[in-house]
């Protein structure tokens, strides 16, 4: 029966996620998504709404009790069109670090006055030896299959957004490929945190659950939240680097693993200890994650709130982040919410 009800979970988890990445948001266009989600939320928190920087949804208002912040980004990276050259090609420049070497022969779908499919160009093995040197990003191209700028015209413009255009796959077992898993996969361990908790009656503590935008180039989501709802515990909710092939295992985590819980200066030790109680108190599968300078998460920001936070982070392991092919395993994300749910039901003091 165990087995069963986990299998169930991440069936839902999975939905979520599903849902998650049916909308394409790069940073700073994700209007369409934070839409998506305060609608969804609303279904079982009332309060759910869409703000300049961030969704938030809050359960308690208590002012005698602690205010805890899940934070998950809900944005990934991507490209802007730059110029769009005579000859009907299209000019792109990176959102978020990119890996150059992957991008020849990619699929894409440019963002304009409606969803146009391209191709980014590159030689055939026959011209090329099969060896073409990676262009820096002033020489990278998308094929539209159009002639001209002028047929182009009313249809893409420079700025427009561009992101890599694969679906989701299932592979064995619980693991699935997609793009976008980051954060989406935290985004989800969030949302299915807030929708359990709310079924709980009262906690003894506030929780609020933040869907942040612009974590791939700014923060500036994370900033905004922590500077209006001033958290006195915020946890961002990320993805962190998963083993694969070759890889050195002191710097990756193996799929399946569970949480990743973080250990950094930037972060207090004593959150991260109780996080670490929680999931051995309750059975759930974790490893450490141990940074030795800031977290490249939205933690850096959320530890700068106003009136002082303790931030921590939990993290879900992903192979070839910031691909087209990211790969995870859904019982980690289920481990990750989980943490959350069991923390929030237990966090009487900050």
């Amino acid at each position: 029966m165990k087995d069963e009800r986990e299998s169930f979970e991440m069936e839902q988890i999975n939905e979520i996620l599903a849902c998650l990445t049916l909308t394409n948001d790069i940073s700073g266009r994700e209007q369409a998504m934070g839409k998506r989600l305060a609608e969804r939320l609303s279904a079982f928190i009332p309060d759910a709404a869409l703000h300049e920087g961030y969704v938030s949804a809050r359960l308690g208002k208590d002012d005698d009790k602690p205010n805890v912040l899940f934070c998950a980004h809900v944005d990934q990276v991507g490209f802007l069109v730059t110029d769009i050259t005579v000859d009907g090609f299209l000019r792109i420049g990176p959102i978020g670090g990119i890996d150059r070497r992957l991008l020849l022969g990619q699929p894409v779908m440019i963002w304009g006055r409606e969803p146009l499919f391209g191709v980014i160009s590159i030689l055939p093995p026959h011209l090329s030896g099969g060896d073409q040197a990676v262009p820096e990003w002033s020489g990278f191209c998308v094929d539209t299959g159009y002639s001209s700028a002028e047929e182009l015209k009313g249809k893409i413009s420079r700025g427009d957004a561009v992101t890599f255009c694969t679906d989701e796959h299932r592979l064995l077992g619980n693991r699935i490929s997609g793009q976008g898993l980051d954060n989406r996969a935290g985004a989800a361990a969030v949302f299915n945190a807030a929708k359990e908790l709310s079924k709980c009656g009262d906690l003894p503590c506030n929780v609020t659950f933040v869907f942040s935008f612009q974590e791939e180039r700014s923060g500036r989501g994370a900033k905004l939240a922590a500077a209006n709802l001033k958290p006195d515990i915020a946890i961002a909710v990320d993805t962190t680097f998963a083993m694969a092939h070759g890889e050195n295992p002191q710097e990756t985590f193996p799929l399946g693993s569970g949480a990743a819980i973080g250990i950094s200066p930037v972060l207090s030790k004593d959150l991260s200890d109780r996080l670490t109680a929680a999931a051995e108190k309750h059975g759930i599968t974790w490893q450490p994650e141990v940074m030795t300078g800031t977290t490249g998460t939205d933690a850096d920001a959320l530890a700068l709130a106003p009136n002082g936070c303790k931030a921590g982070t939990v993290s879900i392991p992903i192979r070839y982040m910031h691909t087209p092919v990211e790969v995870l395993d859904l019982a980690d994300v289920k481990s990750v919410s989980d943490l959350l749910i069991s923390f929030a039901k237990e966090c009487d003091a900050v």
